[in-house]
């Protein structure tokens, strides 16, 4: 703390005498004071508090003269940059990356992290699941939990049940598939937000299952010109008829974009009706998520203790032959902004790190230019204090210039910033969550602009301060000698570059480790094909399709309009694809097999039609595949994957054996194997693969194909492989469809690789934005040591000219070069490494199949920065080759 002592004293005296008289008493008594707390406390928030109160009553005590002074240096700075350009432009371009880069990443760290969702008192609102000890994770809840829930729970003042739907909507100019959610009535109340006209659904919407809507403000907007007469019309949903009664305000998107299930904005909202086979439907379909609000009062410990109390008496309820199930059911609990913000939380948190150090690697390039040109400028700062100005005068004008260059890297990097994020958000896609909300904000404004004063202060004051407390005699005498620099600024000059390449060694092992990260997930196998196959998804409408014959017939007239197609070799359909299989059904086999205890016996479950495996290159390991003899009329039959037949059959051939739905008492028939097909990925790559069965469409029954209460069947995933590329296929898929329907709206239509790249977006995100802060940073460093050498060997002029002169060989000036730049390096890569296996431990949740200290990537890594400090020193050694011996000895 004495050290901080002198120093403000010190700093006092570089004014004048009538400024510092405006402190008077009060500011020396202050600084006083803070200093005994300093030494009786450790000094860190005491000095850092004297200094807040110094710039302050500076600030507050400056007279209309000293302003009148800042104006004038704010011209001179501006003059002398514009005698600078190219000074000028490197330091802004340095500033404008560094500054934009923060911008863009807490633009969307504001909105996602920030900024609250948009419900009355969010901090209260929880989501409730299901979940049992096998489960790879929590599950929604099923209709009849979910209403002993909402009766028996006490520490929430409401509960509301939903689930996301998709709804044709047609009587429109284009009919469209459009997202929905089917709701119980008090959902609008839990949230605290009600419609911005009309209403909300009631009970008694619910109890009649009514044929009523509430539209969403993005919806009303878009299709309706946001009319106010809409409240009483109908529209048409799924083919039939619905009132609407209400519209949402606007910003309100629920449910809110996440990981979990059911998160998906919907344009409109539809009571969710339980039937009567739904309210008794223990042990299945949990496929409605919950929303709580805690009382007040209540937090969320307190909560999941009732959860914990209450999963038991939900268990009591369960049917005997599912009590294994009820004995270990839990009901754990999530806020809901976590729910939302998910996984993301990681990568934002390793972004806003990321540019937080390229923005020190800017601003480490910016103080080494006015350094430099500082040194450069040493004489005339010496000569005007010589003839009489304060050293104050001189601290201020150079703070000024960087307050300047400070100003306009800020407003380039907010212009940076606002192209940085469009960018951002079109390639994360549904990787970030809330994305709709991301954008340029007042919070976002304040931001930049303290950013911007923050970078002045970090990189003026180091060269402004040595400016001033050096010796202005020494200046003097070394400007008459060429304006050396002195040992003193080359060591500060080499410690600020050891700083740069450490933090870029940091970039370069976190960008290194995705990048192999990503490899490694990329060059995954997803069990089957994916290239030269068209991919094209619709839905069949209730109201159009009413019968478990009309959507199974459908199936087959599209599988032979698919095969019918120009150009296609083998073509199938199913109620869901590889990488996005949802249904899990309990199973149990024969008595030959292993028997399993029921919690174990839990599969992934897929209906399919025409040459599914073919189509999409799924490989038959045992037996064969579905035919068209595989009708409703001929013997029930399933093909297992590899892993359910290695659990059920590791030493047998499963061929011939048998399995049914349910447990060993439920009513359903046995099905018969008839093949065993490859593993082929349920879900992302990367994420495990679990047992699955595939049964033929056509033997589904009538009622359970017509199911409209969860749509599972009126999916329809056309896949046809053709010998060239996918995209001449797709056209001739949706001009079929469109004959045998010419209302019905294809949803998606695609080349299957493309579903395949699409599953490992969020990863392809982080590493690219990583990549490309490292890659940026890099630079950044590369262009500091240049400046360094390139201001060594400019400074070192008559050093070299005379030891050439002497007859040192041209090799020898160029090691020395070589040597300083791979010395700074050096030191670089040994203050960066600690700090890069810091980072990976943060990063280890981003990684697949990847150790975060990979010795691959640490060493490929400080390779890359011996090379880039090579490439940079290569310029100034040549220009150090060519200093002039006769030139250099005149000078002498």
């Amino acid at each position: 703390m004495n050290r901080h002592h002198g120093l403000f004293r010190r700093l006092l005296r570089l004014f004048p005498a009538d400024f510092r008289g405006d402190f008077g008493d009060e500011m020396a008594d202050t600084f006083e004071a803070h200093r005994r707390d300093a030494l009786s406390r450790g000094g860190a928030m005491a000095a850092a508090r004297l200094w807040w109160d110094t710039v302050t009553g500076i600030l507050r005590t400056a007279p209309r003269e000293h302003w009148d002074l800042v104006r004038q240096d704010a011209r001179y700075a501006l003059r002398s940059l514009r005698r600078s350009p190219a000074f000028a432009l490197a330091t802004t371009a340095a500033l404008a990356i560094g500054i934009g880069a923060n911008t863009a990443v807490f633009s969307i760290v504001n909105a996602v992290l920030l900024t609250a969702v948009p419900f009355h008192d969010p901090a209260r609102l929880v989501l409730l699941y299901e979940r049992v000890p096998e489960a790879p994770s929590p599950f929604d809840f099923s209709a009849p939990d979910y209403e002993i829930a909402r009766r028996a729970a006490r520490s929430f003042e409401g509960m509301a049940a939903y689930r996301n739907a998709v709804y044709e909507l047609s009587g429109i100019a284009q009919p469209e598939r459009i997202p929905a959610a089917r709701v119980s009535p008090g959902l609008f109340g839990v949230l605290g937000v009600a419609p911005a006209i009309g209403r909300a659904l009631t009970e008694e919407d619910d109890r009649q299952n009514a044929h009523v809507a509430v539209l969403s403000h993005h919806l009303w907007s878009r299709l309706f010109g946001r009319d106010p007469s809409i409240v009483g019309r109908t529209v048409t949903l799924d083919r039939q008829p619905y009132t609407v009664v209400g519209v949402m305000p606007a910003g309100i998107d629920f449910p809110e974009r996440g990981p979990e299930t059911n998160h998906e904005p919907a344009d409109v909202f539809v009571p969710i009706a339980f039937t009567p086979f739904e309210r008794q439907g223990f042990g299945g379909m949990y496929n409605n998520t919950v929303v709580a609000r805690l009382k007040p009062g209540v937090d969320v410990e307190g909560a999941r203790a009732e959860m914990r109390t209450l999963a038991r008496t939900i268990g009591d309820q369960y049917p005997p032959a599912l009590a294994a199930i009820a004995r270990e059911l839990d009901l754990p609990l999530v806020p809901l902004t976590d729910a939302i913000v998910g996984p993301s939380r990681r990568l934002l948190l390793v972004l806003s790190g990321v540019v937080a150090v390229v923005l020190l690697i800017g601003c480490a390039d910016v103080a080494n230019l006015l350094l430099t040109r500082t040194a450069a400028r040493q004489r005339e700062l010496a000569v005007r204090s010589a003839l009489g100005a304060a050293p104050a005068r001189v601290v201020r004008q150079l703070l000024t210039e960087g307050a300047v260059l400070a100003s306009a890297g800020g407003i380039a990097g907010l212009l940076l910033s606002l192209a940085a994020t469009r960018a951002i958000v079109a390639a994360a896609g549904d990787a970030l969550p809330r994305s709709g909300t991301i954008g340029l904000d007042a919070r976002v404004a304040i931001f930049t602009a303290a950013l911007s004063l923050a970078t002045a202060l970090v990189f003026g004051v180091v060269p402004a301060l040595q400016s001033v407390l050096g010796s202005s005699l020494d200046a003097l005498r070394e400007g008459g000698r060429g304006a050396s620099a002195g040992r003193a600024r080359h060591r500060l000059l080499g410690l600020i570059v050891a700083g740069q390449f450490a933090l870029a060694l940091v970039l370069s092992v976190g960008a290194g480790l995705l990048v192999r990260s990503f490899v490694r997930l990329a060059s995954t196998s997803p069990g089957f094909r994916p290239d030269q196959v068209a991919h094209v998804t619709t839905t069949l409408p209730a109201g159009r399709y009413t019968t478990g014959r009309q959507v199974k017939s459908f199936f087959e007239e599209a599988v032979a309009m698919a095969r019918q197609a120009p150009g296609v070799s083998s073509a199938g359909a199913g109620n869901d694809l590889p990488l996005n299989v949802l249904e899990r059904r309990t199973y149990s086999p024969d008595p030959s097999a292993v028997q399993l205890p029921p919690l174990e016996r839990m599969t992934a479950a897929t209906w399919t039609a025409g040459s599914y495996f073919e189509a999409l290159g799924i490989p038959l390991r045992r037996g064969r595949y579905f035919t068209d003899a595989d009708g409703a009329s001929a013997q029930k039959v399933v093909i297992i994957n590899e892993q359910l037949a290695l659990r059920l059959w590791p030493h047998d051939d499963p061929v011939g054996h048998q399995i049914k739905w349910g447990l060993e008492s439920a009513p359903s028939p046995w099905l018969t194997i008839v093949g065993v097909v490859g593993d082929a990925k349920q879900g992302p790559l990367g994420t495990a693969t679990i047992a699955q069965a595939y049964v033929p469409f056509l033997q589904l029954s009538d009622a359970a194909a017509a199911d409209t209460i969860t749509g599972l069947f009126r999916t329809v995933e056309l896949v046809a492989r053709s010998g060239g590329p996918a995209a001449v296929v797709l056209g001739g898929l949706r001009a079929g469809l469109r004959r045998m329907d010419p209302a019905l709206p294809v949803t998606k239509a695609e080349a299957l690789t493309d579903m395949v790249a699409d599953s490992v977006r969020p990863q392809r995100f982080s590493m690219t934005l990583v990549g490309l802060f490292a890659a940026v940073a890099l630079g950044l460093a590369a262009l500091g040591i240049y400046g360094v050498l390139a201001s060594a060997v400019g400074q070192q002029t008559r050093e070299i000219g005379v030891r050439l002169a002497l007859g040192a060989p041209p090799a020898a000036i160029v090691w020395t070069v070589l040597k300083r730049a791979l010395a700074l390096m050096a030191a670089g890569v040994a203050i960066g490494i600690p700090c890069a296996l810091a980072l990976t431990r943060v990063m280890a949740g981003l990684l697949y199949e990847v150790s975060p200290q990979d010795f691959a990537t640490f060493a490929g890594s400080a390779v890359v920065l011996a090379a880039l400090a090579l490439a940079a020193s290569l310029v100034p050694a040549w220009r150090a080759t060519r200093v002039d011996p006769l030139t250099a000895l005149r000078a002498e």
